[in-house]
């Protein structure tokens, strides 16, 4: 089931995404029916699957998919954990960004609510950067309270996978040893465009694309990434308990713009557009704005 967060009446309210359009869920309140994402969220994916079902067997009204404006898939999440150079061959093309060589332990940073814009927003750029770069990524949706759990034990705690935009101050991000400044400003997190549900996802063949202006910057794979996702959700639930909503972004393949010779670094500018595709998933693209 694909989920999304858009925006209805000034609040923000839970859909299902469908090939005929989008179910508003809030039209179907009472009964246990989750009217936000949050609320789906707190059901688990078991419970929520099992209340949305009915709404998706009743529904006969579909607003349609273009004419919506979306929030952040997950609008809320007490936590947004991250996993840097996951993909050996964005580690090799940015060496001197990473302190620890590839492979010896996750290089974990954090987002914080602020950097949150949904599927068809704006990414503003940050007055104290020059050097804006990009990084098309797989998120991963808690759905269940995980704490030193397994990594066979870790699938169980997943409500489902999401696309997001790791937007990166490169300046900023060089400038001390630690990440946050160059990763937490205003707009930095595109999420979205909808949950899919984990039932629906075989997360280890999962394909990544990342475009700037429609040309084709990034590929990657899961079964690339140095950290599987059952072992960074293992490896995160023994550093802080993961709460329901909680977001991990899980890295991104090569093609990042720090990554090119220093004369095709085409940072980016007003006016860009970024989108990041996964079959599995949909498109999340945003624009550029100053």
């Amino acid at each position: 089931m694909k989920l999304i967060n858009f925006k209805n009446d000034g609040r923000n309210v839970l859909g299902i995404l469908t090939d005929r359009g989008v179910i508003d869920v809030s039209a179907f309140a009472g009964s246990g029916v989750p009217t936000t994402m949050t609320d789906a969220l707190a059901l688990g994916r078991e419970g929520a699957l099992a209340a949305l079902t009915e709404v998706l067997r009743r529904a006969d009204r579909f607003l349609p998919e273009a004419a919506i404006e979306y929030a952040p898939a997950v609008d809320s999440p007490e936590k947004i954990l991250c996993v840097g150079k996951n993909y050996a061959a964005h580690a090799a093309e940015v060496p001197e960004i990473f302190k620890t060589p590839a492979g010896s332990s996750p290089e974990i940073f954090a987002k914080f609510r602020n950097t949150l814009v949904g599927h068809r927003g704006f990414v503003r750029l940050n007055p104290n950067s020059k050097k804006h770069d990009y990084e098309a990524e797989i998120a991963v949706v808690i759905g269940r309270r995980a704490s030193n759990v397994s990594e066979a034990e870790a699938l169980d705690h997943i409500f489902g996978y999401t696309l997001a935009n790791d937007i990166s101050a490169r300046d900023l991000q060089k400038a001390a040893s630690q990440w946050t400044p160059g990763k937490t400003c205003d707009t930095f997190c595109p999420l979205g465009p909808c949950i899919v549900t984990a039932e629906e996802i075989r997360h280890g063949a999962l394909r990544i694309t990342g475009y700037k202006n429609g040309e084709l910057r990034q590929t990657g794979y899961a079964s690339d990434m140095i950290y599987s996702i059952p072992y960074i959700v293992s490896f995160l639930s023994g550093c802080c308990t993961l709460e329901c909503g909680d977001v991990i972004l899980t890295g991104t393949p090569a093609g990042v713009i720090f990554g090119r010779p220093e004369g095709q670094q085409d940072w980016l500018k007003p006016g860009d557009e970024l989108t990041v595709h996964v079959d599995e998933i949909g498109t999340l693209t945003v624009s550029v704005i100053g």
